[in-house]
C-alpha cells in the first residue's frame, strides 16, 4: 500500500475491493493447482516434450508442440517458463510457428505508422536484421505441411 500510496495518496478510501495474492487466491481466481506457477512434473524427469534443449537443461519446459497436429500451447506452463515476459515469449514463438516471421514485422510497422502513440512497436534495423535468420524457418515445417526432407534440402 505504501508505494501506492506515494502517488494515490487517498488510495484506501478508493479501493472497494482487495485481496492478497497468495496461492490460494491463484488458487481460486487462476485455478491453478495448489497457487502454483508453471508446469509440474516429477522431481528428476525432463518435461514431457521437451524439444531440443532436453539435453541442455536439467528440467526443461515443454515446448509447444502438442500430441495434437495443429495444435500449440502457450503460457508460463511451457518454453521459456515462468513469469509475464516468458509466457508472452511462448506466445510470440507460437505466432511465429504458425505464421512467417516477415508479417509479423510488416504488422508491427503498419500499426507503428498508424498512431505516433504506437510508435515504439516499429522494429526498425533491428528487424531487418532478425528476419534473414529465421525467415526460412517460420512457419515451422509441421505447419507448412511439407515433409521435413524437403525442407532441409530447399
Amino acid at each position: 500500500w505504501k508505494a501506492v500510496e506515494r502517488c494515490i495518496p487517498d488510495v484506501r478510501q478508493r479501493q472497494e475491493f482487495h485481496i492478497i495474492g497468495s496461492p490460494l487466491a491463484h488458487e481460486a481466481f487462476l485455478r491453478r493447482d495448489r497457487g502454483t506457477y508453471g508446469m509440474a512434473w516429477a522431481a528428476g524427469t525432463a518435461a514431457p516434450y521437451a524439444g531440443l534443449v532436453k539435453n541442455l537443461l536439467p528440467f526443461p519446459f515443454p515446448n509447444l508442440k502438442t500430441p495434437v497436429d495443429g495444435l500449440l500451447r502457450c503460457g508460463d506452463s511451457c518454453f521459456p517458463g515462468i513469469g509475464t515476459p516468458s509466457a508472452a515469449a511462448s506466445g510470440v514463438i507460437a505466432a511465429n510457428t504458425l505464421t512467417p516471421v516477415g508479417k509479423h514485422i510488416d504488422m508491427l510497422r503498419e500499426i507503428a505508422g498508424s498512431n505516433p502513440l504506437y510508435s515504439f512497436l516499429d522494429p526498425g534495423m533491428l528487424g531487418d536484421l532478425y528476419l534473414p535468420f529465421v525467415a526460412s524457418r517460420t512457419p515451422s515445417v509441421e505447419l507448412r505441411g511439407q515433409p521435413e526432407t524437403a525442407a532441409k534440402s530447399a
